[in-house]
C-alpha cells in the first residue's frame, strides 16, 4: 500500500548502475548460456589478473565485437587460437570466432561450465596488410569498450 505513493527518484540507482558497480568486466559462461555466438576479435590485450590461489598472473584477454565484456583466454582457448591463427596475436585481430559453453570443463578439479572458443575463419587482412606502429602503451590497462553492444 505504501508503494502506491512513492514518487520516482532519479537518484535511485538502476539495474545498469548495479551491474557497473558490482558486475565483472569479464565474460562468464552464464552470459552466453546455451547459445553459440559468432563474433570477430577486435583487440588482444594482456592483463595482470589474480588467480584462485591469490597470485597475480599475466593473461591474454580478447575484446570481441558486439560483446561488452572481455574474454579471458584459458589455455584451451589460447591453444585454439595459436593452432588456427598462429603465435602472433596481431594476426588474431579480425578473425571470426564462435563462443559457446562447454558443460564439461574442469577447474580446480571440479566439473564446471566453461567458455570455449572456436576459430571459424582467419582475418582476411591479417597476412596481407602492413600494420602501422602501435601507439605507445600508457599503462592504463584495457581501453574503453563502452560503445560495444552486449550479447
Amino acid at each position: 500500500m505504501a508503494r502506491d505513493f512513492i514518487e520516482y527518484d532519479p537518484e535511485t540507482p538502476t539495474e545498469a548502475d548495479l551491474d557497473q558497480a558490482y558486475g565483472s568486466k569479464f565474460l562468464p559462461a552464464a552470459d552466453v548460456g546455451n547459445r553459440k555466438s559468432r563474433t570477430t576479435i577486435a583487440k588482444v590485450r594482456k592483463m595482470d589478473l589474480r588467480g584462485s590461489d591469490g597470485t597475480n598472473r599475466v593473461k591474454f584477454v580478447l575484446q570481441l565485437e558486439g560483446i561488452d565484456k572481455l574474454l579471458v583466454l584459458n589455455s584451451s582457448n589460447m591453444n585454439e587460437l595459436v593452432e588456427k591463427l598462429g603465435r602472433k596475436p596481431a594476426d588474431w585481430i579480425g578473425a571470426l570466432v564462435e563462443i559457446y559453453v562447454d558443460p564439461n570443463v574442469t577447474y580446480n578439479g571440479k566439473r564446471v561450465a566453461g567458455l570455449r572458443l572456436r576459430v571459424i575463419s582467419p582475418s582476411t587482412t591479417a597476412k596481407t596488410a602492413v600494420s602501422p606502429e602501435p601507439p605507445p602503451h600508457d599503462g592504463s590497462g584495457i581501453e574503453d569498450i563502452s560503445d560495444s553492444i552486449p550479447i
